[in-house]
């Protein structure tokens, strides 16, 4: 099963960005480092392209 991780990898607290590492990606899983915010409106247009 092929995972799609979507996320930032941390967080923001008092202006500080706090990173943390995704465990146990696998490979041929999909790492996009964005919030949602960010890539949804792209991956939707790319799910209707490909869906025709």
């Amino acid at each position: 099963m092929q995972v799609v991780y979507l996320g930032p990898e941390g967080f923001w607290r008092d202006g500080q960005f706090m990173p943390y590492p995704v465990e146990g990606p696998q490979d041929g899983d999909l790492m996009c480092r964005a919030t949602a915010a960010e890539v949804l409106p792209t991956l939707v247009n790319l799910l209707k392209q490909h869906a025709g």
